[in-house]
């Protein structure tokens, strides 16, 4: 994350964090993954695949291509329920 948006929305560098998308009403989460600033554009994130394929309903496909809209999901950042100790 931008480390602009991560002071903004109270976050911490290497702090444990849950994502969310919703779609038709569904929220799906993806837990505990660690927050690390990066230069990427204020307002995006940046996640690894299959880690975070639970945020990507399988019934909303590109237009095209017919494949899941992994491209562009609206997420919420969280803190995750259980902070843990995590090794430097």
């Amino acid at each position: 994350m931008h480390k602009d948006d991560i002071a903004n929305l109270g976050l911490y560098d290497q702090q444990l964090v849950d994502l969310h998308s919703t779609y038709y009403g569904k929220v799906r989460t993806a837990h505990k993954f660690l927050i690390v600033p990066y230069n990427i554009p204020r307002g995006c994130v940046a996640t690894y695949y299959p880690e975070t394929n639970v945020l990507i309903p399988i019934d909303e496909v590109a237009e095209r291509s017919n494949t899941p809209t992994s491209k562009s999901v609206v997420i919420t950042v969280t803190p995750a329920r259980v902070q843990e100790a995590v090794a430097a």
